[in-house]
């Protein structure tokens, strides 16, 4: 863990209103231009300055030889130069008192014995100084809400609530892919890499009252100490949920790890059982990862168990029915009530037997059945819905009708569009706009149920 004032300056960093890029290239190929790219293209609208002597400008902006040469002291130091360099530059970032640096390179504990002694001394070099370090051996990291982009790779996003925070930069780029095609937008984006100096408990402690992270989502290989990422992870779940993906979950995987960010993976069912116990929502995919965090930053947290389906093509809700059970929720039958008004919806002729999952059939295709029976459902006593809706291009999609309901009903409510996702796209752009929770199959709909009553649970017993 940081010392306070390492953990101030990391809280400032992410939020920073200066950078200086060293390294900085305008070759296409080169790790130099694309934090530059990324930051002249956000909304960033702090000072930028690049660090090459081989330059005057890069990208339109003015090129310094070296840090000393900016002449005022910055936030953050990206640093794009091999291990050996990384660390001189940031011996002179900690003299001229940035707040704290990013080292991209590797080349450190995760190579050999030589690797872990320049490890060392960067973990020295931060000491001394009170600096934090991202990294080595990460992409970096972004603060969307700052308009601060400077990882350096591509990938497009939406601004939002869901903090990713991965100790692989592939993983995290895959689980914020998968959120952008959720139309589920990121806060923040950081990649842990080696965490030489700083790590997940440090991220998640300075983020942790952050009113712009809902959600946190993570990848882990290993953890250098379990108990420390315990401890803050209990404390954190009973305001915040923490979702994360585990990798290394067979022996044969710990090599691969231990040479990729020189993590030992350790045991896994020690790591499942340390999760559950902190409360911690784990997950067995990047895709996954991404369903469970649009569902807890968008829906609210049922009050219990009791879950109605509707559809008017019953094999969706079937398929989700299996799962819902598992997952501990739990269809009541419809009150005799309820049955008379759906039936006067619907029409008594409709060759159907009303029961929990509802298959409303054809008449149910018609936008103005579909609303007439959620009217209806809204004042039931159910804690959440699943809703099935299928794409035809010939018939409107009751999106405000939806919307109407899930604020009368004040319930969580999940949507599954059996749908093409490339044909639908703005449907599901429009859908995320009004706030409704919108998924293309009903296994990823009743995962999105499923850990919203996970973590009703948790708090329940936390509570209790």
């Amino acid at each position: 863990m940081l010392s306070k004032i390492m953990m101030t300056k990391l809280r400032e960093a992410l939020n920073p209103g200066s950078v200086a890029i060293v390294g900085a290239s305008v070759d296409q190929v080169s790790v130099g231009l694309g934090p530059v790219h990324n930051l002249v293209l956000s909304s960033f609208r702090g000072k930028i300055f690049p660090v090459n002597p081989k330059y005057d400008n890069v990208l339109g902006l003015k090129c310094y030889p070296d840090l000393a040469s900016i002449g005022e002291p910055v936030d953050v130091v990206i640093i794009l130069l091999n291990q050996y360099a990384a660390l001189d530059v940031l011996e002179e970032a900690g003299r001229l008192g940035a707040k704290a640096a990013v080292i991209v390179a590797g080349g450190f504990r995760e190579v050999d014995k030589d690797g872990r002694a320049l490890e060392s001394r960067l973990s020295n070099i931060s000491q001394s100084y009170r600096i934090p370090v991202i990294g080595p051996n990460t992409l970096g990291f972004s603060s969307f809400h700052a308009g601060f982009h400077s990882i350096f790779w591509h990938f497009d996003t939406l601004v939002g609530n869901v903090a990713v925070i991965s100790q692989s930069g592939g993983v995290g780029l895959t689980i914020a892919s998968c959120l952008r095609t959720l139309f589920c937008g990121l806060s923040h984006f950081i990649g842990v890499g080696n965490g030489a100096v700083t790590g997940f408990s440090d991220y998640l402690k300075v983020l942790s009252d952050d009113p712009r992270v809902r959600v946190f989502s993570l990848f882990v290989e290993g953890l250098e100490n379990a108990r420390e990422f315990y401890d803050t992870a209990k404390e954190i779940t009973g305001t915040k949920p923490i979702v994360v993906y585990k990798a290394g979950k067979n022996k044969e995987v710990a090599r691969a790890t231990l040479t990729h960010t020189g993590s030992l993976t350790g045991e896994y069912e020690l790591y499942k059982a340390m999760f559950k116990q902190a409360g911690v929502i784990e997950v067995s995919s990047a895709w996954e990862a991404a369903v469970a965090s649009k569902a807890l930053s968008t829906l609210k947290l049922p009050e219990g168990n009791r879950v109605c389906a509707m559809t008017f093509t019953a094999g969706p809700s079937i398929v989700a029915m299996d799962r819902l059970l598992e997952g501990g929720w739990h269809f009541p039958e419809l009150a005799g009530s309820a049955k008379k008004k759906i039936r006067s919806v619907i029409g008594e002729k409709t060759p159907v037997q009303l029961q929990n999952p509802i298959d409303l059939t054809g008449p149910g295709f018609l936008p103005h059945v579909y609303n007439g029976v959620l009217d209806v459902l809204s004042k039931e006593p159910f804690d959440a819905f699943f809703l099935v809706w299928s794409f035809n291009k010939l018939i409107r999609i009751p999106i405000a009708e939806i919307e109407k309901f899930a604020k009368t009903a004040g319930k969580p409510v999940v949507l599954v569009m059996i749908a093409n996702q490339y044909e639908v796209a703005p449907y599901l752009e429009e859908l995320a706009r009004r706030g409704i929770c919108c998924f293309l199959t009903p296994e990823d709909g009743a995962c999105a149920l499923n850990v919203l009553l996970q973590r009703h649970r948790m708090l329940q017993r936390s509570r209790s």
